[in-house]
Formats: structure tokens, sequence, C-alpha cells
């Protein structure tokens, strides 16, 4: 999944997020942002990807369904309030994340 947005919309992708990161400076602070960063935290839940300070992945379901349900929350409190693209990149994660949760418990 990449939300990086080279169409001069204002948004800012994982790319951009990343490079911030490593010169030291903080990133925006994006609707985009947040909720690549709980995608990002669901994830490692799900023990798909290593902490990046560990380097260990760690499978925690119940941390991993809490993301899930704070992006759901974010989506309900949002409503009506998202651009287009606001609103693809969040249904897109959540679809990615609902379905890696139920192969994760089977």
């Amino acid at each position: 999944m990449s939300s990086d947005a080279g169409d001069g919309s204002g948004d800012v992708g994982a790319d951009e997020i990343a490079a911030a990161m490593e010169s030291g400076v903080a990133p925006p602070a994006t609707f985009e942002f947040l909720v690549q960063t709980l995608f990002t935290q669901a994830l490692m839940a799900l023990g798909r990807i290593p902490n990046p300070i560990t380097k260990q992945t760690h499978r925690n379901v119940l941390t991993a369904k809490h993301f899930i349900d704070t992006l759901t929350m974010l989506e309900e409190k949002t409503r009506g309030n998202l651009s287009a693209d606001e609103r693809r990149l969040l249904d897109e994660i959540q679809h990615q994340l609902r379905l890696q949760f139920v192969e994760g418990t089977r």
C-alpha cells in the first residue's frame, strides 16, 4: 500500500515521512500521518513487520484489535469531514488490516 502523493495535493506519503524522520525533522501533523502511524502499529502487533527498535516481530492480537478499533472510531468521528484521498486511505488501510487480522487469528 502506498500513500505517496506526488500529485501536488499537499498530502505527505510514507517516503516523505521516513525521510523527514531520518533527517531529524518531525513530520507534519496530518490526518494521513496519524492513519499511517496507527496502520504501522497494527502491522507490528500482527507480527507483519518488525519493531524498528528491537528488530523483532511479535504478535499481540489484542493490541492489533485495539489499533483496528481506533481506526474505526476515527472513521466514525470524521465521517463527512474527510477529503476523497483521506477517505480512500482510511478505507484501504482498514480493509487490509481486517483481512490480515482474520488471517492471523485462524
